[in-house]
């Protein structure tokens, strides 16, 4: 529980660290780094961790599943919900940055768990598909670990979007990412802001590829479970 609350702190007080020495103590609208930085590392932690544990418990069960009959989706679910249980912990480090720096908590904070729901449909969803690539092809998981890493740093974490050009910031727009970003950045403490694209773009993506995620497994999975 401990190591929950620090991971996400500790590792937005490095990145703080250091580009406070590049940018100022605040962003060019005012918001202040801190909370703003933290948020970024919860969102891209919950994603990354909750994918490869949802894509990583079925294969990794795949010799259990084949001998004891247990839908192998719960697995997904269950990596998936684990890591939204952290990000409700780390939810309590941010507040606390939140209320120090002066920024404060949004009375629109109970629309984070709207996001916690889209964001567990998104990377169980995604899990699902990948899973099945992981059993057979062991290799897929360097391949996909380069591409979460590419899809963090096109997702603003660190830096602000009024920075980028307008060819750069159609590219991180397109990163659905992007969206619970600024999603949750805007209805936890206000240091975002959120469009109605923002909102239609983290809502659909998140149920778009949760329902293809359980087609492209269920389809793919008998023909798996014979490989193994």
């Amino acid at each position: 529980l401990l190591w929950t609350l620090l991971n996400p702190l500790l590792t937005s007080l490095v990145l703080w660290f250091v580009f406070i020495t590049i940018f100022s103590a605040r962003l060019p609208d005012g918001t202040q780094f801190a909370p703003y930085v933290l948020a970024g590392v919860l969102i891209v932690t919950f994603f990354t961790q909750g994918f490869n544990q949802a894509a990583d418990s079925i294969a990794q069960g795949a010799g259990v599943l084949t001998k004891v009959y247990v839908p192998p989706q719960v697995f997904a679910f269950a990596g998936a919900i684990a890591n939204a249980v952290n990000f409700l912990f780390g939810l309590v480090a941010l507040a606390f940055i939140s209320l120090i720096t002066g920024d404060g908590i949004s009375i629109e904070a109970p629309l984070t768990i709207f996001v916690i729901l889209c964001m567990l449909m998104y990377v169980t969803g995604l899990g699902l598909m990948v899973a099945i690539l992981y059993i057979r092809y062991d290799d897929t998981r360097n391949i996909f670990g380069i591409l979460i890493s590419f899809m963090m740093y096109l997702s603003p974490i660190f830096y602000p979007k009024e920075i980028l050009s307008e060819r750069m910031l159609t590219i991180i727009n397109a990163n659905p990412l992007t969206s619970y970003l600024d999603v949750f950045r805007h209805v936890f403490s206000n240091t975002g802001i959120a469009t109605t694209s923002d909102w239609l773009f983290m809502t659909i993506s998140s149920i778009l590829f949760f329902i293809v995620g359980i087609r492209v497994f269920s389809r793919a999975w008998p023909k798996t479970v014979v490989m193994l």
